[in-house]
């Protein structure tokens, strides 16, 4: 499950769940929940508060990268700086 949230301290509570960030935007950051379902109701009652801007849970998933960052690009850049 991937979660788009708005950036504050809100790092500490994914810590608390073992979630990771994998996206950190101006305004706000997308962690990823690999949990089981009831981890993963409790992580979405707790940030509720905080503002959830957007949910993707099942299957092959994405959220809009907020960073703007092109991990492909940067791959491929990184092919193209060692030859």
């Amino acid at each position: 499950m991937l979660l788009k949230i708005c950036a504050r301290l809100l790092v500490e509570i994914a810590n608390i769940f073992r979630a990771r960030v994998v996206d950190l935007g101006e305004d706000s950051l997308t962690i990823e929940v690999v949990a089981d379902p009831g981890k993963m109701v409790a992580i979405v009652q707790m940030l509720a508060k905080y503002g959830i801007r957007e949910i993707a849970r099942t299957g092959k998933i994405a959220l809009t990268r907020e960073s703007g960052v092109n991990t492909e690009f940067l791959k491929l850049r990184a092919l193209e700086v060692k030859i």
